[in-house]
C-alpha cells in the first residue's frame, strides 16, 4: 500500500484555497449581522501535494520510499479543521475557508522565498525543507505562482470587511525539553516586537508603525477566548511557547490593513489624487505586503535604498517619490491617526489559536479518534461562545468607549 493510500496525503487537483460548507446545528451563537463579517480558517491542515511536483525525480523517490510522509505528518496541523468546523458551526457562520496544499510542500503563513539550510520553525520562508532542497528553481515558482499567489489573492478577497479573523492551527504536545504544552495557545504578537519591541528594518515599508505588530488583535477579543476556554478547563497560555513569525497571515495583515486605511481617508481629503498614476504606483507598493511584486520591490529601493531607476523610468520614479513625500506628510499631520486606528473597534482583530494534536486528533483505535473528536467540539463550542459574548457585550462596550 502506498504512502498515499495509506495515510492520506492526496494529489487530486483542488483549489489551492477553498470555503468548506458547514451545516449550523441547534440557535447559532453569532448575531446574524456579524456573521458575514467573520472569518474562520486553517493554514496548515492541508493534504494536497500537486501532482506535478511528484514528477520531480527526487520529491518521487521520497514519495516511494515513504520519507514524504513522515515530512507530511510531521507538518501537518491534525485536527485543525475539525475544530474550525465546530466554530463555525457554533456561530451560525455558512463555513469557514481552509487552504488545502499541504505545508510540507508550501507555508503560507511565511514570507514567500525558498528557506536557507538550517532556518528555524519561525525563521524559516514559505518552501522550507526538504522540498527547499529538492525542487529545481522552475519547481519552486510553480509552488509560488500557483499556490502562494493564488491563495493570497483568494484570501485578500475573504478577508474584505471582516472585522475577526481567526485561524485554527494545532501544535505538538511537548517543547524539546519535552515539557508539557498548554491546551490552547493566543497568539497575537510578532516575535520580533515580543523580543526588540520593533520590526526588523526593511520588513515592511517604514510609514507602517511598528507599534501595531505589538498586538494583531483587540485585547479584550483575546482575553475573552481565554477567560471562556479557562472557565471549561482548558488551559490557554498567551504568545507561547512562540509568537507570531514576522511573515505570517496576521502580522502580513497589519500593514495592508492600515495602509488600505489611510488610502482611504487621504483620498477623501484629496480626491484629485485617486487617477494619477503617480500615487496608484505608491499605494500598490505600499500595499505588496506579501513581497511578490518585482515592480514594487524596485520602487522601494528606489525610495529607501537610493538605488537608480530603471532604464528610462527615472522621471516616473521621480514623480512616485514625490507622490509617497506627500503621503509621508499627510500622515506626519495627523498625530492621533494611528493611535485612533490602533483602538478603533473597526480595526480587523487577527489571531491565531493553536491546540495540541494530541488533544484533537489521533491516529490510533476509533476510541481514541472518538475521543479527540469530542474534545475537538468542546473547544471548537467554547471559542464560539467566546466570540458570542464578545459581540454581544465586549464590543458594544468598546463602542461606548
Amino acid at each position: 500500500m502506498t504512502p498515499e493510500r495509506r495515510f492520506g496525503y492526496s494529489t487530486a487537483p483542488r483549489p489551492p484555497y477553498e470555503f468548506v460548507p458547514v451545516k449550523c446545528v441547534g440557535e447559532p451563537r453569532c448575531p446574524e449581522a456579524y456573521r458575514s463579517r467573520i472569518l474562520i480558517d486553517t493554514v496548515h491542515d492541508g493534504a494536497v501535494i500537486p501532482e506535478p511536483l511528484l514528477k520531480s525525480p527526487r520529491v518521487k523517490w521520497m514519495h516511494e520510499d515513504g520519507s514524504l510522509w513522515e515530512h507530511f505528518l510531521r507538518e501537518r496541523d491534525w485536527g485543525a479543521n475539525l475544530v474550525a468546523a465546530h466554530v463555525a458551526k457554533e456561530l451560525g457562520l455558512d463555513g469557514y475557508y481552509r487552504i488545502t496544499v499541504a505545508r510540507v510542500v508550501m507555508d503560507f503563513n511565511r514570507f514567500p522565498g525558498c528557506s536557507y539550510p538550517g532556518a528555524t520553525p519561525l525563521e524559516r520562508l514559505a518552501i522550507s525543507d526538504p522540498m527547499a532542497r529538492n525542487l529545481n528553481h522552475l519547481e519552486k515558482r510553480y509552488v509560488l505562482e500557483q499556490c502562494y499567489d493564488v491563495i493570497s489573492d483568494e484570501m485578500e478577497k475573504a478577508l474584505e470587511g471582516k472585522f475577526i479573523r481567526l485561524a485554527i492551527h494545532s501544535y505538538d504536545a511537548h517543547n524539546l525539553s519535552m515539557t508539557e504544552r498548554p491546551a490552547t495557545s493566543l497568539l497575537s504578537r510578532s516575535i520580533s516586537y515580543q523580543q526588540n519591541s520593533k520590526l526588523p528594518y526593511g520588513t515592511f515599508d517604514p510609514l507602517f508603525p511598528d507599534i501595531l505588530a505589538e498586538s494583531s488583535c483587540k485585547p479584550i477579543l483575546r482575553d475573552r477566548l481565554a477567560l471562556t476556554l479557562e472557565k471549561a478547563g482548558i488551559s490557554v497560555e498567551h504568545n507561547y511557547p512562540y509568537c507570531l513569525p514576522d511573515g505570517s497571515l496576521e502580522i502580513r495583515a497589519q500593514p495592508w490593513l492600515f495602509f488600505r486605511r489611510l488610502k482611504r481617508l487621504f483620498e477623501e481629503d484629496f480626491p484629485h489624487t485617486t487617477d494619477d498614476p503617480s500615487y496608484a504606483m505608491v499605494w500598490y507598493m505600499l500595499l505588496n505586503t506579501n513581497m511578490r511584486r518585482a515592480d514594487s520591490g524596485t520602487l522601494s529601493a528606489y525610495f529607501h535604498r537610493f538605488r537608480r531607476a530603471p532604464e528610462g523610468r527615472k522621471n516616473e520614479f521621480e514623480r512616485a517619490r514625490q507622490a509617497y513625500e506627500t503621503i509621508s506628510e499627510y500622515l506626519r499631520s495627523q498625530p492621533t491617526m494611528i493611535n485612533d486606528y490602533r483602538r478603533s473597534h473597526h480595526r480587523t482583530s487577527a489571531m491565531s489559536i493553536e491546540v495540541r494534536k494530541d488533544l484533537v486528533w489521533s491516529h490510533q483505535g476509533e476510541a481514541s479518534r472518538a475521543s479527540a473528536a469530542e474534545t475537538a467540539s468542546l473547544i471548537g463550542k467554547k471559542i464560539a461562545e467566546a466570540i458570542e459574548v464578545y459581540l454581544k457585550e465586549d464590543r458594544e462596550a468598546e463602542e461606548d468607549a
